[in-house]
């Protein structure tokens, strides 16, 4: 009897070892107490940027488009000359990106922006009749 039954009787044997294995695991790695501290889920914003769009000219006003901290552009009609705008953001990236279409008696049309009091991008145009003018800063 014993050579018929020893095959079946190993493996439950075996399988059963195995459940008491996996409970075993199991229950070792979802018992713990885990205690935080006070706030400890709480992130504050860190690193800020400030992103500061110039425009230059003399002698009239200018169309502007620009993008804000979320990609999301803005036109701003007939802005005396100079401008600018200042964006402080804490998000990783964020492109800079500003348009400007100058008024027929705008002389020295230039743009520039501004990351950190770095300038990373700049541009004149030498165009003296409706000039137009941008300045792009992929990830800032």
């Amino acid at each position: 009897m014993l050579k018929k039954t020893w095959i079946p009787l190993t493996i439950v044997v075996v399988v059963a070892l195995g459940a008491y294995a996996i409970l075993r695991v199991r229950d070792s790695t979802t018992h713990h107490d885990t205690t935080t501290a006070e706030g400890s889920g709480i992130t504050e914003n860190f690193n800020p940027k400030h992103i500061t769009y110039e425009v230059t000219g003399s002698g009239g006003t200018a169309n502007l488009n620009y993008l804000d901290e979320n990609g999301q552009p803005h036109l701003v009609e007939n802005a005396t000359l100079p401008w600018s705008y200042t964006i402080v953001t804490t998000l990783p990236s964020m492109s800079a990106n500003i348009m400007a279409q100058g008024s027929r008696n705008v002389a020295g049309l230039g743009c520039r922006v501004v990351v950190d009091d770095e300038v990373r991008d700049e541009r004149s145009s030498g165009d003296h009749i409706k000039p137009f003018i941008y300045c792009l800063v992929k990830s800032v």
